[in-house]
């Protein structure tokens, strides 16, 4: 990701990190998690020892201080809600632990939809999970945020959510592009809150102090310099 994007700084997980399959052998591309940000802010996040290979979050030292969860949950599939739950789990514990200091951000491909039309077994968890930690989110209607590949339908099921009901200044999810080659959408959320760039101004005054080399002088023409210009100022206090 480095690589990709050097002028930021990102914490990033593969959710098949673990998985002993190789990538030639890998039945399709697979996929993961990622939070990047300015380099400048760097001093002020910290990486949390939390999660696993779905779910990364870090800590801003802003004020107000944020929790950035990023989750990419399991795809629906048999006996998938197993998985689901765990994850849940796991995203439960990162909340219950920073709530209390914290502005909560849970964003990211969450494979479940909060629409009230969608009821399958991963709708049903999400649902539950958002309510019981009171996570809100603003109501963009049915507006879908991923295509079935083929053509086989749209779903809304990527979301950016909070503890916090006022932080959103915008809350907005893209229209599908060509330009875009993912299935998915991209969601975006303008906080009311202000990050500095925390860099220094280049405009202020610099205070530059020097140093004699007291060794390395010509000592001669040191002298010699020391005495004209007590001539001169002699010279000009008696107006000669």
């Amino acid at each position: 990701m480095s690589k990709l994007i050097p002028s930021l700084d990102n914490f990033t997980r593969c959710h098949d990190t673990s998985e002993p399959i190789s990538n030639f052998k890998a039945p399709r591309g697979q996929a993961g998690v990622s939070i990047l940000w300015p380099k400048q802010w760097s001093s002020k996040i910290k990486k949390l020892e939390v999660g696993n290979e779905r779910i990364i979050a870090i800590t801003i030292a802003t004020e107000p201080m944020l929790c950035i969860i990023n989750a990419y949950m399991p795809t629906i599939n048999t006996n998938s809600e197993i998985q689901y739950s765990e994850c849940l789990d796991i995203i439960f514990d990162i909340i219950e632990k920073h709530q209390s200091k914290y502005i909560i951000i849970l964003a990211g491909d969450l494979n479940g939809s909060l629409l009230q039309t969608r009821t399958n077994k991963h709708d049903k968890l999400l649902k539950e999970f958002v309510q019981e930690v009171s996570l809100f989110r603003p109501d963009l209607g049915n507006q879908p945020t991923f295509f079935h590949h083929a053509h086989h339908g749209s779903s809304q099921i990527d979301y950016i959510l909070s503890n916090r009901n006022n932080l959103s200044k915008k809350y907005s999810i893209l229209d599908k592009s060509y330009a875009n080659t993912s299935a998915h959408c991209a969601v975006i959320l303008h906080t009311n809150i202000s990050i500095p760039l925390l860099v220094r101004n280049t405009n202020q005054k610099k205070t530059i102090k020097t140093k004699v080399l007291w060794e390395q002088r010509d000592e001669e023409k040191y002298r010699e310099t020391i005495l004209n210009e007590l001539l001169q100022k002699r010279s000009s206090n008696t107006g000669h």
